[in-house]
């Protein structure tokens, strides 16, 4: 690194965002973004965050570590959007986007500018090829491309004047930056040698992707020379067959090499290492072999990761002239031969194994020039760049498109004012005597959850400045109630004194709950972003064994993902839930008793509902059978003679006992409303709808004693139904079921049965 400040590390946290393959995918690019990533994490330091959006060249993705967030297929448009709203919302600083034609979907890649046209953060752009009088097609993609990003990496002084030259791209936005490469020492081959059976074997090395634009066989047409002057050298070909070219005409190219080695009597002196290395597999075949040979057939290739691996470890290269071969070998750090002159190959390789003074010349003059391109130097680079971009563009997140709202018709109306009532600066009192505050009794964060969901959902409906504030409220709280870690507090006194050392799981669920619709549906971009943040670090430290906690949590990641569908993090946490929830359904269920335990007790429809979201979420048969068959014990154990009569929690209903008849309570009522919707949504059938309409008009006086819990004059609603009248009490958790419950049947009665309204709003 040179004394620039400019070069140095970030000297600040700086969250990136980097996009691009990446391992276990099998290919060049995936092994550099990896390398990118990690390395830049490194300068910058613990405080920064960095992650990486994987590009998927197949429908079921990799098996990728954590530093992958967000998973786009290439060939679906509508991935790219999604993974800008996913950056948007992340807190990212900066971009970092590795460039290659072939990775994005659309002509020449032309769909990754529908994710850069989207995004709010300013843009790095890696262009990995650049070639000279490109076709329409490739010059608009990188044009397109080049214009929305903030700057543009390249890796050799040849794209900075192709860019200028054929894509219009100023030279001040362009920034040369090395290909890393590992930092070794500069040691003697044997010790490597010994470890892949080549001790006392002269070594010639090509590595990468098997492809017939590689020239490999003009490279064994030339051994039968050099083996004559010198019998033990052998030729290394490392490398799994290019997978395109393997799907297209399997191993054919391989075959054809070897079996021109065997025509040339060469067969012992050549070999076949038919295997996708890892990079200290990799860097250990390097540092073993004596001369590294590039005689690629394609003179436009304008950078090269394995040649630049070769200089880095300082090793003497045989190459074609094509252009990044003839920057990177300038100063007698190689030899060039022309392309498929099979005569100029042997010769070079005899001239520099009969002369071992320029060998090691040249071995120093090759590590010298890599010392600038190790990875800790290229890191240093990338996060300089990434600073002074930010220090020149100040970032302003716009607000994501508004949603129209839901038409109102004979319904009640949602009103805000008894929520507000009980809210106050600091979140939403937990108790309330009559309908009175009852400050004593402090705040929750399962009640502070449930009513931002609440303001959420009122705020899509009516966007008024009201609920939207009681949003931000809402929020606030659950952030101070957070731990560093991740989870949840659940009681606050009025003092503002912590009440418990950590909530309990159902808290942790219906914090994710609450969190995840925001993250779905807020417009404002600020709570959303807010609400993201916090819904990841809860969701990495969740260790659930409550049902209801694996619900809610179920719950939280569906609508998540809803807008961010490619979050692969989160994707894994519903499967595991979901999956536990159907592991505990099948262990318990039997005939009569279509049930996830031996009881039935509070807010019972959330998990028939979580298997009906994670059906939705995963296509996966099993999960909507077992919500389907549990919903429909819940409903014949619930529901007679028009009305539902819901399970009391004055001694609950255990199998095999008699059921209590009281108090009902509203999150029953409302459970059941948000599983009859959803199971409406996915059979389309309108018994269901009757069944979500019967559950939510419970609060009206469709119940037992014909007594309604809502209060059309001071729109609250009762703690519940006791034996012979309403509870007088009207808590924080009664008025947000009963908004839960009232905008859920609104949005499947009043939405259009198809189109985003019906994934992304209905469901809730």
């Amino acid at each position: 690194m040179d004394g620039n400040p400019q070069n140095r590390p970030h000297s600040g946290p700086m969250n990136v965002a980097v996009v691009g393959n990446y391992v276990p995918r099998q290919c060049g690019l995936a092994t550099f973004t990896t390398d990118v990533a990690t390395w830049v994490a490194r300068a910058l330091g613990p405080e920064s965050d960095v992650f990486v959006v994987a590009m998927n060249d197949r429908k079921e993705g990799y098996d990728y570590p954590a530093m992958v967030r967000f998973e786009v297929l290439a060939g679906n448009p509508r991935d790219y959007p999604r993974a800008a709203d996913y950056i948007n919302l992340s807190g990212v600083d900066v971009v970092s986007l590795q460039h290659e034609f072939g990775i994005f979907g659309g002509p020449r890649g032309i769909y990754i500018t529908d994710m850069l046209s989207d995004l709010r953060k300013p843009v790095v752009t890696t262009a990995h090829t650049v070639l000279p009088d490109p076709e329409p097609d490739r010059l608009a993609a990188m044009v397109q491309t080049c214009a929305l990003s903030d700057a543009v990496v390249v890796m050799s002084r040849k794209s900075i004047d192709f860019l200028e030259e054929y894509y219009g791209v100023p030279r001040e936005k362009v920034h040369l930056i090395h290909h890393g490469v590992p930092d070794m020492p500069l040691e003697d081959s044997t010790g490597y040698k010994r470890r892949w059976g080549l001790v006392g074997r002269t070594v010639l090395l090509t590595f990468g992707l098997l492809h017939t634009r590689k020239g490999i066989e003009h490279m064994i047409e030339a051994m039968p020379a050099i083996v004559e002057r010198f019998p033990d050298a052998v030729y290394v070909v490392l490398g799994a067959t290019h997978p395109p070219l393997k799907l297209k005409e399997g191993e054919k190219y391989r075959f054809f090499l070897k079996r021109r080695a065997r025509e040339l009597g060469v067969e012992d002196n050549v070999l076949f290492y038919d295997r996708f290395v890892s990079l200290e597999e990799l860097t250990s075949f390097l540092a073993a072999c004596d001369i590294y040979v590039t005689p690629y057939l394609d003179l436009n290739q304008i950078v090269s990761g394995t040649l630049a691996y070769a200089v880095g470890l300082g090793k003497p290269v045989i190459s074609t002239p094509y252009f990044y071969a003839v920057e990177l070998l300038e100063d007698d750090r190689g030899v060039l031969v022309p392309p498929g002159d099979t005569r100029a190959m042997s010769e070079a390789a005899l001239e520099l194994l009969s002369d071992p003074e320029r060998m090691a010349g040249m071995r120093e003059r090759a590590y010298a020039f890599g010392r600038q391109m190790t990875w800790t130097e290229v890191a240093g680079e990338y996060a300089g760049l990434f600073a002074r971009v930010l220090a020149g563009r100040k970032v302003a997140p716009a607000p994501a498109p508004k949603r129209q709202p839901v038409q109102l018709r004979d319904l009640p109306r949602p009103r805000l004012d008894y929520l507000e009532r009980l809210t106050d600066r600091t979140g939403i009192v937990h108790l309330s005597h009559f309908d009175i505050p009852d400050r004593a009794s402090g705040y929750t964060t399962e009640d502070n959850a449930l009513a931002l969901a609440a303001a959420v959902l009122a705020h899509l409906q009516a966007d008024d400045p009201v609920s939207l504030e009681l949003a931000r409220t809402y929020i606030g709280f659950l952030r101070y109630m957070q731990r560093p870690e991740g989870p949840f507090h659940n009681v606050l006194n009025y003092d503002k004194t912590f009440g418990d050392k950590l909530g309990s799981e159902e808290c942790q669920g219906k914090a994710l709950e609450g969190l995840g619709i925001t993250v779905a549906l807020e417009s404002d971009e600020g709570l959303a972003s807010f609400a993201k943040s916090m819904f990841d670090d809860a969701a990495g430290a969740v260790e659930l064994t409550s049902l209801r906690a694996m619900a809610y949590t179920v719950s939280g990641c569906y609508h998540y993902l809803t807008r961010l569908p490619g979050a692969s993090i989160i994707i894994s946490v519903l499967e595991r839930e979901a999956g536990k929830l159907l592991e505990a359904y099948r262990g318990t269920t039997a005939p009569g008793w279509e049930w996830f335990e031996d009881g039935l007790y509070y807010a019972n429809g959330i998990m028939p509902r979580a298997l009906l979201l994670a059906y939705r979420e995963t296509g996966i048969e099993a999960y909507r059978a077992a919500g389907l068959e549990s919903l429909e014990f819940l409903v014949r154990v619930s529901y007679g003679e028009g009305t539902f009569d819901l399970v009391g929690d004055q001694g609950w209903y255990r199998r095999g006992a008699e059921r209590a008849k009281f108090a009902q309570l509203p999150i029953e009522a409302a459970s059941m409303t948000s599983a009859c919707v959803d199971a409406y949504l996915i059979e389309r059938e309108e018994r269901y709808l009757e069944l979500a309409r019967a559950a939510f008009e419970w609060f009206l006086g469709r119940n037992v004693l014909n007594m309604p819990l809502y209060d059309f004059a001071s729109f609250s609603c009762s703690d519940g139904l006791l034996f012979n009248e309403v509870d007088p009490n009207r808590s924080a958790e009664a008025i947000v079921h009963w908004m839960l419950a009232l905008l859920r049947i609104q949005t499947a009665l009043h939405l259009e049965p198809a189109g985003t309204g019906e994934g992304a709003l209905a469901g809730r």
